[in-house]
């Protein structure tokens, strides 16, 4: 840059060849929405792709066009001062990097159907290696828009005028620059604008997306040493411990903030022909990806379960029940433990957990043998980890499940999750058999995940065209439920196979003293998601030939309140002596059989996303209230008040949440070795105190 020029002619220059790049940015960005819904639209004929969304999504996209140019225009401007040409080459190299970043998140929202957030660094790289491996088939079609995007950012950073724009533009460009700066963050659409969950996470803009998540991780990160302190323990410990729950629960240890009384009610007694001599076999069906919107009576995209909807019939039934997570790595932990999250679920910490109960262990030391089978890698989300604390007597999984089963089939890449639901449940049939013993049996299913590939394909993909005709849907609602026939397929195909274990079992002499428990661990994201809250919306089922009669019951409850339901059971009904004060997040599930909600809970939407809140009748999501009416339908609710009220609960949550998972304060160890062969009284006099609790006395 020529020394004639003053220090406001460079200035100027440099803003005009800043600005002359920025367009040809912004054109990038703008060829990319359109990408996405190209691609939305043809693969999958979505009828939400309507003109009003892209007009809403330009602005997101404007937004993260302008808060970046805001982000590279000082160290343009520095590099240009310096050497113009580098300058240059700097600012295309990120533009490129920013464009291929794009178009991989892009490209996993095509086929996860929620943007990538902050939930990428709650995985191992093995476990994003395995979930990429699963999902992901490389073919010409995928490779070659990044070929084309990096030829045409090449290209035009090299071709593209130096042109001088007119004032009115470059004026109007650096304003909005600025104010990109000071403005609050649009990088995250307000879902309450939108007619559902999807057409919020359509109109972001993916990259945009990923980074204000990922900035609030590292944020999170960085206060959470704060949120124990925050606590100040000894001064809020009885006002913390009694906000963030109403559950009438009597807190009872100082040291201990989630022990308290268990005065759990046994609500299931009533239902069930009580036990003479035998102990009741438990078997725990998990199934992934098993939510209410497509299976049960009124489910919003119809039923594809019809077995299932037949056992519904013969159970207890709860319609508006609620899983603790939006993955799988919150169901074992909340279902057999009702345990709180720590920082990216409760198995992620692995050996570090704090000690807990879980209902495995507990029956274990009544005698009870289990075991633990799943199709896929059970090291995945630390199951085996958690289950091994707790003494379980077997695993079964990809790596030991023997010879005579088949696994689902590869993709193109040879990739495949691991052995289908047939074969799981044949397994449990072989594990559980000729046993003197009561049993606890744990099953995760496999099939209902991407990517979607069964064994015997064709023949469902046929029943899937049968069971369309079955629901007598009008032509229009046949073609939109064929854009997800992948998903539907894997349904039937686990909805034979449930059927098929169900009546095996009924040949066996130990049915007549078995209850089974069927739950989803969440509900498919690949089928778009209509709501906040649709997210964690599963069924429970509790089936047994022990059964007087059957129930629906339309109240919340969710996965926390199960263990707790089921200790009160087996203590009211087969004198099962277990601990009188425990750290369970769930107070039990409700009987009611009309809707309400008595619970208070939070609710983990994603590794490292603690997100959502339940609180009677409301909903706090991302700090918007809702409010929730019959089959979980929520709006968006006005009451400053209650969500105020629920903020702080949702606070002091997070408080106690992080000190008991951080400091090994969830359980003392002498609850932990207790037997329950007696009622016990909580000692922590012996226990040699903490640093941390020498400095909170």
């Amino acid at each position: 840059m020529s020394e004639s020029l003053s220090f406001f002619d460079k200035l100027n220059i440099t803003a005009q060849r800043f600005l002359s790049n920025a367009v040809v940015f912004l054109l990038i960005i703008l060829s990319l929405r359109v990408y996405e819904a190209v691609v939305l639209l043809f693969t999958y004929n979505f009828s939400t792709v309507t003109f009003q969304i892209e007009i809403i999504a330009l602005f997101f996209d404007l937004f993260y066009f302008f808060k970046t140019c805001a982000m590279l225009i000082i160290p343009f401007t520095i590099i240009y001062f310096i050497r113009p040409n580098l300058a240059h080459i700097f600012l295309w190299i990120v533009i490129g990097c920013l464009t291929i970043t794009n178009l991989l998140l892009i490209s996993y929202f095509g086929t996860a159907m929620v943007p990538l957030g902050s939930d990428l660094f709650a995985y191992s790289f093995s476990e994003i290696q395995h979930t990429i491996g699963a999902s992901v088939t490389i073919t010409v079609g995928k490779v070659l828009p990044f070929i084309v995007s990096i030829v045409v950012v090449v290209v035009l950073s090299v071709l593209f005028p130096k042109q001088k724009y007119p004032s009115w533009l470059f004026y109007i460009f650096y304003v909005l620059t600025a104010f990109s700066i000071v403005s609050k963050d649009f990088s995250v659409p307000n879902p309450q604008i939108f007619k559902n969950d999807f057409d919020s996470y359509l109109a972001a803009n993916k990259l945009g997306f990923f980074t204000s998540k990922s900035v609030d991780f590292l944020v999170s990160l960085s206060e959470k040493h704060d949120k124990i302190q925050e606590f100040a323990f000894r001064e809020r410990l009885n006002e913390s411990s009694s906000t963030f729950s109403e559950n009438s629960f009597n807190y009872n240890d100082k040291n201990y903030p989630l022990m308290h009384k268990v005065e759990t009610p046994d609500v299931l007694g009533n239902f069930f022909t009580k036990g003479q001599t035998k102990d009741p076999n438990f078997v725990f069906i998990i199934v992934e990806s098993l939510g209410r919107a497509y299976c049960g009576e009124n489910a919003d995209l119809c039923s594809f379960t019809p077995h299932l909807d037949a056992i519904m019939k013969k159970s207890l039934y709860w319609e508006n029940f609620l899983s603790t997570g939006g993955r799988t790595f919150a169901a074992l932990p909340s279902i057999l433990g009702s345990v709180p999250f720590g920082e990216k679920g409760f198995a992620d910490m692995g050996e570090s957990m704090p000690l807990h109960l879980s209902l495995v262990k507990l029956l274990k030391d009544k005698g009870y043998q289990s075991s633990f089978i799943y199709g896929g890698d059970a090291h995945f989300d630390n199951m085996d980890v958690f289950l091994r604390r707790q003494g379980i007597d077997q695993i079964v999984d990809a790596h030991n499940f023997g010879a005579g089963y088949s696994k689902l089939p590869a993709n193109d890449d040879g990739f495949s999750w691991g052995y289908g639901d047939k074969d799981i449940f044949n397994k449990l049939l072989e594990v559980s058999k000729n046993n003197n013993k009561p049993r606890i049996d744990i099953v995760l299913t496999l099939a209902m995940h991407s990517p979607f590939m069964v064994n015997d394909q064709m023949f469902y993909d046929n029943k899937f065209e049968k069971r369309l005709n079955e629901l007598q849907l009008s032509d229009s609602k046949k073609d939109e439920r064929r854009t997800y026939k992948k998903q539907f397929a894997t349904m039937l195909y686990f909805d034979d196979a449930i059927d098929n274990v169900i009546q095996e079992y009924s040949k066996r002499d130990d049915f007549n003293n078995t209850i089974f428990i069927i739950t989803g661990d969440h509900r498919m994201p690949e089928i778009p998601i209509s709501s906040q809250i649709d997210r964690f919306h599963v069924p429970l089922i509790i089936y047994s030939p022990m059964l007087k009669t059957s129930a629906k019951f339309s109240n919340i409850s969710t996965q926390f309140d199960i263990t707790p339901s089921i200790l009160a059971f087996l203590n009211q009904n087969y004198g099962m002596e277990f601990p009188t004060s425990a750290p369970w997040i769930g107070s039990g599930l409700d009987t009611i059989r009309t809707f309400r909600n008595i619970h208070s809970y939070p609710l983990m939407r994603n590794k490292n996303e603690l997100l959502d809140y339940l609180d009677g009748n409301y909903f706090l999501s991302n700090n918007l209230l809702y409010s929730i009416s019959p089959n979980l339908d929520i709006e968006p609710g006005n009451d400053d008040a209650k969500q105020e009220e629920m903020t702080k609960k949702f606070n002091d949550f997070k408080s106690v949440n992080s000190f008991v998972c951080t400091t090994n304060h969830l359980l003392p160890q002498s609850v932990y070795n207790q037997k329950y062969s007696r009622k016990i009284t909580i000692d922590t006099t012996q226990k040699t105190k903490t640093p941390l609790e020498k400095e909170l006395e």
